[in-house]
C-alpha cells in the first residue's frame, strides 16, 4: 500500500546514527510445492514487538522503531527437523534460497530454527496432497480492521494499537476454517496472506492472526525500505507475481480469493481470474468503499453472502 512508502522513506531520512546491538533473524514463513522449498527472512537489529498490553504510546515507539530498522551484514543458520542451510547477508539484510528439490518431510507445519534466534516462531509449511481447496487473502480491511480509505485512521491503527488489541473483521476466522474443512487435512492446506503491508511488520501480523485464531497461513508481505526487491510504485503487479508463484506451486489445488475494494484487489483478482479461470473457486469482496460508482467485475461476490451461512 502507497502509505508505507512514504511514511517508512519519510522516516528513515531522519535516522543518524546507530550503535553496535545484538542481532536477530526476522525469519518469513516458509513453503514447499510442487516446484521445490523457499525460505526467506531479514537480519536487523534486535527489535521487540509491542506486548499485548502496552500503552499506545509504547506501540508508536515500539513500531516505530521495527519500522526504522535496517538490515545487517552477517551469516544466518536456519533449520528445519534434520535440514540446515546458511546464507551471507549483505547490509540490506534480506535472504532467500529457493530450490527445486523436495524436503523428505511429512504434510503439515515445521517450525523453523535460526542463528541468530527469530523474532517469532515461523514455520515451514507443507500441504497435504490429498488437499484440494486453498485460500489467498488480504489482510487489511479483510480479516484485520485497517479503514484503509482513512489514511489517518489507518496510520493510527498500525502503529499504536498492539497486535492483540487490533479488532478483527468479524466471522472471517471461522469462515477460513469452514471452507478449509472441505480438504481431509484442513490443518496442512494451502493458506497464503498476500499483502502490501511491510515485511517489517511480520511479527505483529503474526501475533494477530494467532490471537484471533485465524488458520495457520503463509504471511506474503512487501519489501518496504532501503535495499528492497519490490518497486515502491507496484502495488497491483506486485500482488499479482505473488499469487501467481503460488497457483504455480500448488498446480492441484483450487482457490479461494478473499479481499476488499478499499483498494485495488478486485481489479488484482480480475486479472487472476480472466488469465487462471480453472483454479480459481470463486471471489468474495469485502465492501469498505461504498461509492456507487465503484466499479464491480462480474464473477466477484459480496463477502456477506458466505458469511451468512456462518453461524
Amino acid at each position: 500500500m502507497r502509505y508505507w512508502f512514504l511514511i517508512i522513506t519519510m522516516m528513515t531520512a531522519t535516522v543518524a546514527t546507530r550503535g553496535q546491538e545484538q542481532l536477530q533473524t526476522v525469519v518469513d514463513d516458509a513453503w514447499q510445492g510442487a516446484r521445490g522449498y523457499h525460505f526467506s527472512g531479514r537480519l536487523t537489529e534486535i527489535r521487540s514487538a509491542p506486548g499485548k498490553d502496552s500503552s499506545r504510546l509504547s506501540a508508536l515507539y515500539r513500531n516505530t522503531r521495527m519500522l526504522l530498522t535496517s538490515g545487517e551484514e552477517g551469516v544466518v543458520t536456519w533449520r528445519v527437523a534434520l535440514n540446515e542451510w546458511s546464507l551471507r547477508v549483505d547490509e540490506h539484510g534480506y535472504w532467500e534460497l529457493a530450490a527445486s528439490q523436495a524436503l523428505d518431510l511429512a504434510p503439515g507445519w515445521h517450525d523453523i530454527e535460526s542463528k541468530p534466534v527469530a523474532s517469532t516462531q515461523a514455520g515451514l509449511l507443507i500441504v497435504d496432497p490429498r488437499n484440494q481447496v486453498g485460500i489467498i487473502t488480504d489482510i487489511d480491511d479483510t480479516v484485520l480492521v485497517s479503514d484503509v480509505l482513512s489514511k489517518r485512521a489507518l496510520l493510527k491503527n498500525s502503529l499504536t494499537v498492539p497486535a492483540e488489541q487490533r479488532e478483527a473483521v468479524a466471522s472471517m476466522a471461522a469462515l477460513y476454517a469452514h471452507v478449509l474443512k472441505a480438504n481431509p487435512a484442513p490443518e496442512s492446506s494451502a493458506v497464503f496472506y498476500v499483502s502490501s503491508s511491510p515485511r517489517q511488520l511480520t511479527d505483529n501480523l503474526r501475533r494477530f492472526l494467532r490471537a484471533n485464531a485465524f488458520p495457520r497461513g503463509v504471511l506474503q508481505l512487501k519489501e518496504v525500505g532501503s535495499g528492497s526487491a519490490d518497486s515502491m510504485g507496484e502495488h497491483e503487479s506486485y500482488k499479482i507475481r505473488r499469487i501467481e508463484t503460488i497457483l504455480a506451486d500448488f498446480p492441484q489445488t483450487k482457490f479461494y480469493l478473499f479481499g476488499d475494494n478499499g483498494e485495488h484487489d478486485p481489479e488484482i483478482y480480475n486479472a487472476i481470474v480472466t488469465k487462471y479461470p480453472d483454479r480459481i473457486v470463486g471471489v468474495w469482496i469485502h465492501q469498505v468503499d461504498l461509492d456507487i460508482k465503484r466499479r464491480v467485475y462480474p464473477g466477484q461476490h459480496d463477502v456477506k453472502e458466505l458469511l451468512g451461512g456462518e453461524k
